[in-house]
């Protein structure tokens, strides 16, 4: 091919080449220095002579080009299609497929005169504050920048490429972290918050897919970075420039936490967790109460005005937080618990002793037919760990472990081994069907050591359970077990018992030969 076929290639193919030329401005943007670099990079390849095409194949409409980087890199460009091959691994497009449409564009048009139009921008303008000017309308226009070039990178088709993108992004978008550092703890908290209302969207499909877990153990590692740049912010002197930011912030906050939808317990964590750690004065806090008093807007039959009484609390309103507590629905337990979880670090036991007791109704019935595994089994340690701190009466106690169910016996048990309550313990673990060392994790060896005799029938139980099995391995268990039973039984003085349940044993199972040789290996008789 000479000089004129190639500009009749790209007369020819034009209207694709234009395609791929507005795919190239849409991808990349002048304020980004690395984008910005690339198109230099390009330019200089197609000016220096470094591009060259080696095959044309009209029925493919396909062009293979050489460019002379580093190495000889070569490209295929699919036009019809706008899709290309390169074998650098950087991200696409890189500056080897961008110079390959570069070189065919100016074949009939200015690339300059394209490149002076890609520079003056009319986003440019407002980007070339980013460096200089402090303000949330600069960090908007970043954030929205760097997204628009990550999710056309990275098309959210997988959670894992999402996640991806957003980690890439953050990565990038720290670059453009003020030096200044009073600046940079706002400057974290505010990117934080923007990235994670940018890509909530793409969040909701995957949360209602069996990619549900996933999803959750992103949001929570998420959630925890913003929580630890928000306590880093609330430990600084709050400077006089940044209340614009703080603001804004808050306002981005409750138009997230009501405007949004689902996975509604993460907008509520992160609202509340900004007016903690932002907001301080109490007349800002009053405003919001009477706002939230006034909205009746719901979500899943959840009122999105469930946060009150996180201000009751922090506007020490104890009536209206009692009388809100009076009147909890039973399936908002969990929200009550972390109620009572931040009045206990505020050192107000009296509060959380009257709180407390409120949830004492519902536990059974949210345990049972709300939450599920494992979340139940964590709701129960933080019952514990919250109940362990006020003074509840024995009786009161019973009945919360009670309701704990099966999830609830090693903590009943515990409360059965302070009052000294062992047979109490011992039908406990029978009526459970415990395992030998389940029980020996809830305190069996306090028993054994203050009232052995009480473990005889637990003994048993074990026994009988793996006899049952009619297999020689459960054979040996179930010796090992009466192994146990025989030092109890020592230890209770119960010599003569013990001997007449080991006749007893070999009487009743005469015809398992396999466990009468275990039994005579063992050597039970005392």
């Amino acid at each position: 091919m000479n000089l004129t076929s190639y500009q009749k290639l790209a007369t020819h193919y034009k209207k694709y080449i234009d395609e791929s030329m507005k795919t190239i401005e849409k991808k990349l943007h002048p304020a980004i220095i690395e984008d910005e670099e690339l198109v230099r990079r390009a330019t200089f390849f197609v000016r220096n002579g470094a591009v060259s095409i080696t095959n044309y194949y009209p029925q493919d409409h396909r062009v293979d080009f050489s460019i002379r980087d580093v190495s000889n890199i070569d490209v295929t460009y699919n036009l019809l299609t706008d899709s290309f091959h390169c074998p650098c691994p950087m991200h696409k497009p890189c500056r080897h497929i961008v110079a390959a449409v570069f070189y065919l564009y100016q074949q009939n048009d200015s690339l300059s005169n394209w490149i002076s139009a890609w520079r003056s921008n009319a986003d440019h303008a407002q980007l070339s504050l980013l460096r200089d000017e402090r303000s949330p309308r600069s960090w908007n226009i970043l954030v929205d920048n760097f997204f628009r070039k990550f999710i056309s990178n990275y098309p959210p088709a997988s959670f894992y490429l999402l996640e991806f993108a957003v980690h890439d992004l953050k990565t990038q978008i720290r670059k453009s972290r003020p030096f200044e550092r009073e600046w940079q703890p706002i400057f974290d908290v505010y990117i934080d918050l923007s990235i994670l209302i940018k890509i909530w969207p793409y969040l909701e499909p995957f949360a209602e897919s069996n990619m549900r877990n996933r999803v959750f153990h992103f949001l929570n590692e998420f959630v925890d970075e913003i929580d630890d740049h928000l306590s880093q912010l609330a430990s600084k002197p709050r400077m006089f420039a940044a209340d614009p930011f703080y603001d804004e912030m808050m306002e981005q906050v409750r138009t997230f936490y009501l405007e949004t939808e689902t996975l509604i317990r993460y907008r509520k964590h992160v609202y509340l967790s900004f007016w903690d750690a932002l907001v301080t004065d109490k007349a800002t806090r009053e405003k919001e109460v009477a706002y939230l008093q006034q909205l009746d807007k719901t979500e899943d039959d959840i009122p999105l005005n469930m946060v009150l009484p996180y201000f009751y609390l922090t506007l020490s309103k104890t009536d209206e937080l009692l009388e809100a507590a009076e009147h909890m629905e039973r399936e908002q337990l969990l929200e009550w618990v972390e109620v009572c979880e931040k009045a206990l670090h505020s050192a107000n036991k009296e509060l959380v002793n009257e709180l407390a007791r409120k949830l004492l109704p519902h536990i059974s019935y949210y345990l049972n037919e709300v939450i599920q595994n494992p979340s139940r089994v964590m709701l129960i340690r933080r019952l514990e760990l919250l109940f362990d701190s006020i003074r509840l009466e024995p009786e009161e106690l019973e009945n919360l472990y009670k309701s704990f169910g099966l999830y609830g016996i090693q903590s009943y048990s515990n409360l059965l081994l302070k009052g000294k309550r062992y047979r109490d313990w011992m039908a406990l673990h029978q009526s459970a069907n415990s395992s030998l060392e389940y029980a020996e994790a809830c305190g069996l060896s306090i028993v054994k050591e203050d009232a052995p005799e009480v473990l005889l029938p637990l003994y048993h139980h074990y026994a009988m359970r793996f006899i049952q099995e009619k297999n020689r391995y459960s054979y040996k268990q179930a010796v090992r077990i009466w192994k146990k039973m025989k030092q109890v039984a020592k230890k209770s003085n119960e010599t003569e018992y013990w001997n007449a349940y080991v006749e007893n044993v070999r009487e009743k199972y005469r015809r398992l030969r396999a466990l009468q040789q275990e039994i005579e290996k063992g050597n039970l008789p005392l």
